[in-house]
């Protein structure tokens, strides 16, 4: 039942991000919700769980959203799979934490999708677009994930109780 709650959630999160998020820039970036949001929730639920809401979720956003099949469903797995391994070795009631894992989700993020469009940067853009990628992004996802993360930690231990 918690993971269909979680799912639910994912799904909203992707129709906020696609219809209300990406129309508003701050210098050109938009935020990346779903990042965030897998990032934190793996945390806090059990790794396979983690990778397969991740799975799900990236499937959905690629479909709806996506210009590749497969690549949000690919980093989302990983993220949740990850966090999900991480989960007993950090304190994840730590601003930090999430901060630093956040910031983490969205640099690996850039990276997969900067080596899957190299081919679509041109030449005089390419160094903006890398900063954009592996500096503005992260940071703005990470402080985000300020805003948002004590409301979400709050919510999935209260679905441990349901």
């Amino acid at each position: 039942m918690r993971n269909i709650i979680l799912i639910l959630i994912g799904i909203f999160i992707i129709i906020i991000e696609n219809s209300i998020v990406n129309y508003i820039d701050i210098f050109n970036i938009s935020l990346n919700l779903c990042i965030i949001y897998i990032s934190i929730i793996s945390l806090f639920i059990k790794r396979n769980d983690g990778a397969l809401i991740g799975l799900i979720l990236g499937i959905l956003k690629d479909i709806l959203i996506g210009r590749f099949i497969g690549v949000n469903a690919l980093v989302f797995f990983i993220i949740g799979y990850l966090y999900g391994i991480l989960k007993d070795k950090i304190f994840k009631e730590s601003v930090t934490s999430i901060l630093i894992l956040t910031f983490f989700s969205s640099l690996f993020d850039s990276l997969i999708n900067c080596l899957l469009l190299k081919s679509s940067f041109a030449s005089e853009k390419i160094l903006f677009s890398l900063i954009k990628g592996f500096v503005f992004i992260p940071a703005l996802n990470m402080l985000f994930a300020l805003i948002v993360y004590k409301a979400l930690i709050d919510f999935v231990k209260k679905l441990d109780n349901i």
